[in-house]
């Protein structure tokens, strides 16, 4: 009996092998259409590859019209390339593949229009490549893929028009890369995934949405959105509250405001929002308290104002502000410390440097202040304590008078410095907050005083002088709900309060 029952073991052990079998250590390249046809002949039973398989490649793959010969493969521990294959139209053949220990890369595969030969697929080990595909429209096929490995990159798939086919997938560990997708316009497949390593949206001209990724609340390390020639809006990012890399927003020349990254608190790295023409507002980023890199604003045409960056308290490095039709810097009245240079260049609008007000001089460590035409104003108290104390290099040229070199600079300086302390002593606007009803009243000022108002992005609403002897009530009842500023100028003074209408 004992004898037996070894016998009939040895018997279904030898039928299993023979349908499933462990082979090819050292992987396997296909170049010709023949070798694929003579797999199984050449290696019977071979149904998981331990290695790696390569299909076409640059040097091969000519005449490889279909994969049939492949279709007992189970498992492959190393990688799958598929490339450039020109007159390969499906991945039939692979149909009954469930797993790839390394990297999955598509690539330059002409003809190819599906991957819903891949629907046995669960996990891949590495990266996820899929580049320049010319004729692929969908990636459905991938939707049992419920894991990556490392990095998602879908490159340079000129049909591509949407993602369905990743809605298995819930994070990606390292890299999600959507770029040069020409005909995508929204990202719907993404519906699902909750965190991202790092994320990079770039050169997807037809891409007008990213509400797609709603259920994202989480990113790793970066977050890049660019050269989306039609993109209008962040929304789909609402749930971020903090990025641990840089932001960089940069070159989307429809998007018109930040709305979508309401909730973000906080950056670890650069915030860089440049050279998007159609941007008017940062609205969007309301919520902003902290930035432990640099933040640059620039090349950005529409930009008038930095309404939206009131929370904004801190940055650990440099500031560089460069918009050619910003006409304020009120906004970012509320930084206290900036952690390397101060830089206001190229705003050929910009008349005043009010909203650098409140920044520690002591936390700048250089000053360049140039080629701002209109810029006539630069004696706030930033940069006059900066000055007095310099605590690195100073560059102010080409700029208008009064604002045109450290000398002049520093005379506006030392005309306004003891006047304008004397002249707080005096001054007083209450009650503020308001209803839009101010009682503005002078102690002992003698000479006139001009009084402005403005909002801020410096748009005028009053202008009249007072004698220095009266007092006023100012009534601007009229004005919505805001922020605004009130300016007192006269012999040798000058000063701007901030005052609320509720």
């Amino acid at each position: 009996m004992k004898n037996l029952t070894l016998l009939i073991f040895a018997l279904l052990f030898t039928q299993i092998t023979a349908y499933s079998q462990l082979c090819l250590p050292e992987g396997i390249t296909f170049t010709t259409q023949e070798e694929i046809d003579n797999f199984q002949t050449n290696y019977p039973n071979c149904t998981e590859i331990e290695g790696y398989v390569t299909i076409g490649y640059s040097y091969g793959g000519a005449d490889i019209t279909n994969l049939n010969g492949l279709s007992v493969i189970t498992s492959i521990g190393g990688y799958l390339y598929v490339l450039n294959i020109e007159a390969l139209i499906s991945l039939s053949g692979l149909d009954n593949l469930t797993s790839i220990g390394g990297d999955l890369q598509i690539e330059g595969n002409d003809a190819l229009t599906s991957l819903m030969e891949l629907d046995n697929l669960a996990s891949i080990g590495g990266h996820l490549k899929i580049w320049d595909n010319d004729a692929l429209t969908s990636l459905s096929g991938l939707d049992n893929v419920i894991s990556i490995g490392e990095e998602l990159l879908i490159w340079q798939n000129t049909a591509l028009t949407s993602l369905s086919g990743l809605e298995g997938l819930t994070s990606i560990e390292e890299l999600l890369d959507i770029s040069g997708n020409t005909a995508l316009t929204n990202l719907t497949g993404l519906d699902n995934v909750t965190s991202i390593g790092e994320l990079l949206i770039s050169d997807n001209d037809a891409l007008t949405s990213l509400t797609a990724l709603n259920n994202l609340t989480s990113i790793g390390g970066h977050l890049q959105i660019s050269e989306n020639d039609t993109l209008t809006s962040l929304t789909g990012l609402d749930n971020v509250t903090f990025i641990p890399g840089y932001l960089n927003i940069l070159n989307n020349v429809t998007l018109t405001n930040l709305s979508g990254l309401d909730n973000l608190t906080s950056i670890g790295g650069n915030l860089r929002i440049h050279g998007n023409d159609a941007l008017t507002s940062l609205m969007g980023l309301d919520n902003l308290a902290s930035i432990e890199g640099g933040l640059t604003i620039g090349g950005n045409d529409a930009l008038a104002s930095l309404s939206g960056l009131s929370n904004l308290t801190s940055i650990g490095h440099e500031l560089t502000i460069q918009n050619t039709f910003l006409t304020s810097l009120s906004g970012i009245d509320n930084i206290t410390s900036i952690g390397g240079g101060l830089l206001v260049r190229y705003n050929d609008s910009l008349i005043s440097l009010i909203g650098l007000d409140n920044i520690d001089a002591a936390s700048i460590n250089s000053l360049w202040i140039f080629t701002n035409n209109s810029l006539t104003t630069c004696e706030v108290q930033s940069i006059c304590e900066y000055l007095a104390i310099p605590g690195g290099d100073i560059n102010i040229y080409n700029n208008a008078p009064g604002c045109n070199s450290q000398e002049e600079v520093e005379e506006a300086c030392e005309a306004v410095s003891v006047n304008e302390v004397n002249f707080q002593n005096k001054l007083s606007v209450n009650p503020n907050p308001s209803e839009g009803i101010f009682n503005i009243l002078f102690e002992g000022v003698e000479s006139d005083i001009q009084i402005k108002v403005f909002d801020l992005i410096g748009k005028e609403y009053s202008n009249f002088e007072l004698n220095g002897s009266a007092s006023t009530q100012l009534d601007l009842t009229e004005l919505a709900a805001g922020v605004y500023f009130i300016s007192f100028s006269g012999k040798d003074f000058r000063q701007v309060k901030k005052i609320v209408i509720q």
